[in-house]
């Protein structure tokens, strides 16, 4: 008698035969469409802007585009910035290490990791989701520790200028 009902006992439990087991018939599930014009999980990290990554160096940059059109001083950073037809980019030569992108909102489009946004707020948000942060000049999108800033003109919608930079340099 001990044994049935001592936790040491080792009499193994007798299992069903399938066909006393009940069964239960489940609907299928369908997976959760998203739909074309949300491709915000496309953008789960960025890696470029108009084909330039921030993990590019001088002489990366420069084979890749060619010579720049323009060279000036960046006020903020202190450091040269590049001018290439459809980007500028910021690299300081004591690292030769991209420190920003940046696209001018003249442009009819952006290109972020390979795929055409046009240069409408609305869109961006279309693709991005909401910013991370608004601020008086623009908005801010954070993956990772990379950042895309969208200036805006103050007090309207009008696209001045997309920057892509690490967030860990300002």
């Amino acid at each position: 008698m001990f044994s049935v009902i001592s936790p040491f006992s080792v009499q193994p439990a007798a299992t069903p035969a399938a066909h006393d087991m009940q069964w239960t018939v489940m609907e299928e599930q369908q997976p959760e469409m998203t739909l074309a014009a949300d491709r915000s999980e496309t953008f789960e990290q960025f890696r470029t802007l108009n084909g330039v990554s921030l993990e590019d160096g001088k002489h990366e940059l420069f084979a890749e585009l060619g010579q720049p059109v323009a060279i000036e001083e960046d006020p903020y950073m202190g450091c040269p910035e590049y001018h290439f037809r459809h980007v500028n980019v910021g690299i300081c030569e004591d690292t030769d290490m991209i420190q920003f992108i940046h696209v001018d909102g003249s442009h009819d489009d952006l290109n972020l990791n390979g795929n055409s946004i046009p240069m409408q707020i609305d869109a961006i948000h279309q693709v991005l989701g909401e910013p991370y942060t608004v601020a008086e000049d623009g908005e801010v999108f954070l993956r990772g520790h990379y950042a895309i800033k969208v200036y805006m003109k103050p007090g309207s919608d009008q696209i001045e200028g997309v920057d892509f930079f690490d967030d860990t340099v300002f």
